[in-house]
């Protein structure tokens, strides 16, 4: 909810001030668009390959300095938790910590995919919990996984392991 009020609000300061395109707001991803952008054009399991022994180059996930018993003892991305933006290799399209380092509010309610082929597909028009995406710096590597999604409760607050994107993008019918 503080995600979604924070995006209203930006957008109503940047149409006054008139730095934001006619028709344009900015608000949290769907679940398809902060994938695609995640993916930047490929089809591995991460943007940067298949081989998630090299996830500490390219995101901040629980590695030898977090106390989990699913961390990575192999690895050390340089953080015991959440890492400044850029601090690892930004994708193909120039996006920073798509891999880890915060869960990201999606705007999309959790539920099924669609069945079959979709182009830009939107989540169910209501439900308990939203999308989640890209893993944490609490997380295995398998949660930073480019398709792989959680299902985060909106009342979730205050807690350094969620987080948020911004996407700037024609105004939704809802507004």
């Amino acid at each position: 909810h503080d995600a979604t009020s924070f995006c209203e609000k930006l957008t109503k300061r940047e149409r006054k001030a008139g730095r934001l395109p006619a028709g344009m707001s900015y608000q949290l991803p769907t679940e398809a668009q902060w994938e695609y952008a995640c993916r930047a054009g490929t089809k591995t399991a991460h943007a940067f390959g298949e081989a998630s022994g090299e996830m500490h180059r390219h995101g901040n996930y629980a590695d030898r300095n977090t106390n989990f018993d699913w961390s990575s003892k192999a690895h050390d991305d340089g953080f015991k938790n959440i890492s400044s933006v850029g601090s690892h290799k930004p994708n193909g399209w120039g996006f920073h910590d798509m891999h880890g380092n915060v869960f990201e509010w999606c705007a999309d309610w959790y539920g099924d995919y669609p069945s079959g082929a979709a182009r830009d597909p939107v989540g169910p028009a209501y439900g308990s919990a939203r999308v989640g995406r890209g893993g944490s710096w609490s997380h295995a590597t398998y949660h930073a996984r480019s398709a792989n999604r959680g299902s985060l409760v909106p009342v979730y607050g205050g807690y350094d392991f969620l987080g948020f994107r911004l996407s700037l993008r024609p105004v939704s019918k809802a507004e």
